[in-house]
């Protein structure tokens, strides 16, 4: 079946059906990754994104369990110039087509990614809607003023809290879209993890005497969720914190700090930052549309990560307190793993921990 990506404008970019027959809509962003396109479809900060692969053959090994960064996909599309019919892995479930079909998520392929790629760096980050060929002005133009992002984290987030077993000091994660990546990265280095509900209270918090905290990622607009920083404010001021991607956002938003939107994100494993602390390069993987602003709150933090392509900030460090905060994915899952290490000087502020009251700063 014929079907186009038509964006506010009227500009569309045709293609081939795939996945399931479907109508949606949401924001449109493109990832460079050159694999990693089942990681990517399940990582829950796609929610509410139709997701451009720039890489141009997907799908050459398929589509197993071991790869998802959740238990479904949460990305609302995905656009591709090729996909293979014929994967080649001795692991593989499913083909990226019948991986669709099965999670009930649609698919547009045969698309001229290059010129669509080229199109979202020159207009940035844009509403469209993927819908069959033939749809009228009026239904598409009525879905995409339907679209509303600002619930994307309850979207995401666990519904009850739950436990993952270890036998090393006890850190939370308070999950507005957390990866499976961030909770293997901590028990491999022997946490006890429990991951809780975005809307968790402070006093919920403390009931669980954590001897750490990592605020995850998640989806959307970090200034969409300002009842979340009550929480944020709350972890900052009592316990060790490591943020990730929208964690790291909501730290500097709870701190004083802004956030502003960039033209057209941060989307792929390739993406170089500078530690100023360490002097080294590394290249991570990055999945944001937003970034901090940290002017407000440099008498307390230090930036201690900056990208190399924009110079925007990419990770803040209190200058007092155990509190670490990065933009990026660390975590990597799909990515290069150069920057494990953070989650290394976390989990020694971690050890270190002391009481609710008075945590001390370790060294990294």
């Amino acid at each position: 079946m014929r079907a186009a990506l038509i964006f506010k404008d009227g500009t569309h970019f045709e293609g081939e059906l795939i996945g399931e027959e479907s109508v949606v809509a949401g924001e449109v962003v493109f990832n460079t990754s050159m694999t990693g396109y089942q990681e990517i479809l399940t990582d829950p900060s796609y929610a509410g994104q139709l997701v451009v692969l720039t890489y141009p053959l997907i799908g050459n090994y398929g589509t197993f369990a071991e790869a998802a960064e959740s238990l479904f996909p949460w990305a609302e599309a995905l656009i591709a110039h090729r996909v293979s019919q014929k994967p080649s892995h001795y692991g593989t479930i499913w083909d990226v087509d019948h991986y669709l079909r099965q999670y009930r998520k649609p698919g547009l392929v045969e698309v001229d990614t290059r010129s669509l790629t080229r199109y979202l760096r020159e207009h940035g980050t844009q509403l469209a809607a993927l819908v069959p060929e033939g749809t009228s002005d009026a239904e598409w133009q009525s879905i995409l003023a339907a679209i509303s992002l600002k619930e994307s984290v309850y979207r995401v987030t666990t519904r009850a809290p739950f436990s993952v077993p270890g036998d090393g000091a006890h850190v939370v994660v308070v999950d507005y879209g957390a990866k499976n990546s961030i909770i293997k990265a901590l028990t491999e280095r022997g946490a006890r993890v429990s991951v809780v509900p975005a809307k968790t209270t402070p006093q919920e918090l403390d009931d669980l005497s954590p001897q750490g905290v990592v605020l995850s990622n998640g989806p959307g607009d970090p200034k969409d969720v300002p009842e979340l920083l009550a929480l944020v404010r709350h972890v900052i001021d009592h316990y060790p914190t490591l943020g990730i991607c929208l964690g790291h956002q909501l730290i500097g938003l709870a701190e004083g700090a802004s956030t502003y939107a960039l033209k057209f994100g941060h989307h792929g494993g390739n993406h170089p930052l500078r530690d100023e602390d360490r002097g080294n390069i590394m290249i991570t993987a990055q999945n944001h549309g937003y970034a901090v602003d940290p002017e407000a709150i440099l008498d307390r933090y230090r930036v201690r990560l900056r990208h190399l392509h924009d110079d925007t900030v990419e990770g803040l460090e209190h200058r007092t307190r155990p509190v670490l905060s990065v933009q990026h994915h660390p975590e990597a899952g799909p990515g290069p793993l150069d920057s494990l290490y953070l989650f290394d000087q976390f989990m020694h502020w971690v050890d270190d921990y002391e009481s609710a009251s008075q945590p001390r700063l370790g060294g990294g």
